[in-house]
């Protein structure tokens, strides 16, 4: 008898395990704690739990993930409608962390802080939202998604998800192209007025791309570079978070 609630004791433990871990993974919006921020990223990115929570009647919920170049800055930007006019926006800036940052010092009663980013909170009045959503606009969100995109977490990119009166859209924008050429600047200038988190926009910038595989291909392990992150635009979403991973 007790050899069987031994193993019972350890199904139930590890099930609860196992949802424990696909739980950190969906995301929930913007982490301030790194190591969940690194479990939900793709999720967040691509907007997953704004899809799993659109429903009719609930206020217009917008999200704008601008990378570039992970190792060097990653900017986002959560906009929730207020019910009263304008809206709520909740940038967070993460960069490199550098523990001499006197903005961000590392101590003993948060040994995270410089990994957690710069974050900041602003309410758009209803004029500041409707530039903003014009700004999207004018950028092509309203295309359907680009089918087959990569974006490279090695490179630039933009992604924008929303819901709104009860349905789900994203869009994403990849350098090198010449929709990214065209719209990526031009939504950077009409956010920033409201990022205030005092943190400079990495501006895009022409950088060599290997090939992806390459960085797979070597001959020694312990050479082989950190690979970045690369994400696959699907049929309204991110490819890998409706499913299958190539």
């Amino acid at each position: 008898m007790g050899e069987m609630l031994k193993k019972r004791f350890l199904s139930v433990a590890l099930i609860a395990a196992a949802g424990a871990l696909l739980t950190a993974c969906a995301a929930r919006g913007p982490a301030n704690d790194p190591f969940t921020r690194s479990l939900t990223w793709q999720r967040y990115v691509g907007g997953d739990d704004l899809d799993r929570a659109c429903a009719p009647g609930q206020p217009a919920r917008y999200r704008l993930v601008y990378n570039a170049i992970e190792e060097e800055q990653q900017r986002t930007y959560d906009i929730n409608a207020l019910p009263e006019g304008g809206a709520m926006l909740d940038a967070r800036v993460i960069s490199r962390a550098a523990l001499n940052d006197p903005s961000n010092p590392i101590s003993i009663r948060d040994p995270l802080a410089p990994w957690r980013g710069q974050n900041a909170l602003y309410r758009l009045s209803a004029d500041e939202f409707a530039k903003l959503q014009s700004a999207l606009t004018a950028a092509g969100f309203e295309k359907p998604a680009p089918k087959g995109l990569f974006l490279r977490g090695d490179s630039f990119f933009w992604t924008a998800s929303a819901c709104r009166d009860g349905v789900f859209h994203f869009h994403a924008w990849g350098w090198p192209s010449p929709e990214f050429d065209r719209m990526a600047e031009p939504l950077l200038d009409a956010i920033l007025p409201y990022d205030k988190t005092g943190v400079p926009a990495v501006r895009p910038y022409a950088v060599p791309l290997p090939p992806y595989s390459s960085y797979f291909n070597v001959t020694d392990p312990d050479s082989m570079p950190a690979a970045p992150q690369r994400f696959q635009v699907g049929e309204n979403g991110l490819r890998y978070s409706q499913g299958t991973i190539d």
